[in-house]
């Protein structure tokens, strides 16, 4: 009876495990006292043909001392992985004081062609040495070299927050579009293929004003750029708002497609076929557990709503929620998007299509020591970066490593409360059936005996 009962608790346990979490790779450097990744990206070989992925974020080198006190000696770094998950070169940069990677895209040659890497950070300096907040890029070689390192020359100390990639009108790409901030006014850039900066445009903040972009987008119509859209924050009479505002391809006519988004979590943008996307997380859902959802809704190239979707799966409004759009012969065929499920402690992927229709959950993976914060798909593969925590009520001889992490399983079967509830019925009927009959067995043979 004992190994009876035993089998079916194991084959129900099994169930469980391989149906709700995918199987997982994790991979550390666990190297240095302080480790993050915040970037990952494919890896390309002189052939143009994706050989890895790189990885990039910041770690902490050492701790200095000087004058009676310490300084922490962060330093930006970036790590290609091989396709066998085996580190292939690292780059770090960094004086004695705090470096971080501020953004990570890639370089191109002049037909258009990715040659190499492209980091934007801020100039390094020693402790004591004055420190300066405008952006700088570094470009890396495909073998993590460096080739260019290259203010940005706007003389205003801005800060660049994030640059995205364009096309020209034959889908070659031609260079790049940014936005940054110096506290006083923010900037809408566009660059060359060799970061040379095309045009600029300010946006100053009043006296009574606080004002920054914080995310970007392009616009397409017809596979072809023909504007950017930003979000603006700003902060009027102690109150903070959140508006959408679009510009053409010249950086000029800005409209207001979307007055006011703080009726949401959070807000970010990403591209689309037609317009873009704005998502992020939203309590305007009805959820059996949980108080938030994701939510994406899909703005054409005319600023009206084309569709929208919600959610119906509770996350995490404090951390990452991450759309990547899957593009193949330059048209977007369906979107992931990453989120982590607070009321099960696990980081989930689901399909979503170019019209807004949610399909399968693709992945489940448990992550109450992991923080994720970017991720990216290779076939049936997923690649995730970001740290592994030391659990609270644990010694650990690190405190937080990176997290590179491969995980393989095709598809994840979501086992539902009512699913499970019935498992747990018919298995506990199972279990009391096989007690019964061996009990009514036992009985019936000291009976004969009697």
């Amino acid at each position: 009876m004992k190994k009876s009962v035993f089998i079916i608790v194991l084959l129900v346990t099994i169930f469980y495990s391989l149906n709700v979490y995918a199987l997982d790779t994790v991979v550390s450097m666990n190297k240095y006292d302080e480790e993050k990744f915040m970037f990952i990206e494919n890896s390309y070989d002189a052939e143009n043909k994706q050989d890895g992925f790189i990885a990039g974020g910041y770690v902490l080198k050492e701790t200095i001392e000087k004058e009676d006190k310490e300084y922490q000696d962060y330093q930006a770094i970036v790590v290609k992985y091989d396709n066998k998950n085996k580190v292939v070169w690292k780059y770090l940069y960094g004086k004695t004081k705090e470096d971080y990677l501020d953004y990570l895209s890639y370089s191109y040659n002049s037909d258009g062609i990715i040659d190499g890497y492209l980091l934007v950070v801020k100039p390094t300096v020693d402790i004591g040495e004055e420190v300066s907040n405008e952006s700088m890029f570094i470009k890396l070689s495909l073998d993590g070299k460096v080739v260019l390192e290259k203010p940005l020359t706007l003389d205003q100390n801005v800060t660049i927050n994030k640059i995205i990639i364009t096309h020209d009108d034959n889908n070659v790409v031609d260079g790049y579009v940014a936005i940054g901030n110096n506290g006083d006014v923010s900037y809408l850039i566009k660059l060359d293929r060799d970061l040379n900066i095309s045009w600029e445009r300010e946006v100053y903040r009043d006296y009574y004003n606080e004002m920054s972009y914080s995310d970007l987008s392009t616009v397409t119509s017809d596979n072809k750029i023909v504007g950017y859209v930003v979000l603006k924050s700003i902060v009027e009479n102690e109150e903070s708002k959140i508006q959408l505002i679009r510009y053409n391809v010249d950086g000029e006519e800005e409209v207001i497609v979307s007055e006011d988004l703080n009726k949401y979590e959070s807000c970010f943008l990403d591209k689309a076929n037609d317009g873009f996307i704005l998502y992020g997380a939203t309590t305007d859902v009805k959820l059996a557990k949980g108080d938030a959802s994701y939510y994406l809704i899909n703005y054409n190239s005319n600023n009206e709503n084309n569709w929208e979707t919600f959610g119906e799966s509770p996350l995490d409004k404090k951390k990452t929620v991450k759309l990547l759009p899957i593009v193949s012969d330059n048209q977007i065929k369906e979107y992931l998007l990453l989120y982590s499920n607070n009321v099960g402690n696990s980081s989930e992927v689901v399909k979503i299509t170019i019209d807004g229709e949610i399909k399968d959950k693709i992945k489940k993976i448990y992550d109450e020591y992991y923080t994720i914060e970017d991720f990216t798909i290779d076939g049936d593969i997923l690649y995730l970066v970001g740290q592994i925590n030391c659990p609270k009520d644990d010694t650990c001889e690190y405190d937080a490593n990176s997290l590179f992490l491969i995980s393989d399983e095709e598809k994840v079967i979501e086992v539902k409360d009512n699913d499970s509830r019935n498992v747990l019925i018919i298995t506990g009927l199972f279990i009391m059936l096989i007690v019964g009959t061996v009990i009514y067995r036992k009985k019936k043979v000291l009976k004969k005996y009697k």
